[in-house]
């Protein structure tokens, strides 16, 4: 397999698996957040579900990317996330630094790179035969 798609498919899976239990276990510092994203936050983990729900999502996501044969299904799987967090980082959390924009160039690259070389079982997947 290609060096690259190895890569991807283990700092993504590692990424999402640790960012995953996090939402259970806050072993990871909380990055710096503006007010708009704090209160986002907040409401998401004040729903007292919401927030488990996705690191369990995440958690199960993580470790189908990590295996190459359950690659798409994980893409499948964290795909929504992945847009949730782009468009987090992009619209809320934009004036913190340059960290945000590279957290969402890497997930896009990522992501778009492991779905794009899965280009035959995505058709599979979603054309009639």
């Amino acid at each position: 397999m290609n060096p690259l798609d190895t890569f991807f498919r283990i700092v993504l899976g590692i990424i999402f698996i640790l960012f995953g239990f996090s939402k259970f276990y806050a072993f990871m510092p909380t990055p710096p957040m503006t007010p708009a994203a704090a209160n986002f936050i907040a409401a998401i983990i004040s729903t007292g579900y919401l927030w488990n729900l996705v690191g369990i999502i995440e958690i199960i996501g993580g470790i189908l990317v990590l295996y190459q044969k359950t690659t798409v299904t994980g893409l499948l799987i964290l795909s929504p996330i992945v847009i949730n967090i782009v468009l987090y980082l992009g619209f809320l959390q934009y004036s913190i630094g340059p960290a945000p924009f590279l957290m969402i160039l890497f997930l896009l690259v990522s992501t778009c790179y492991l779905a794009w070389k899965r280009l035959n079982q995505w058709k599979k997947l979603f054309l009639p035969n």
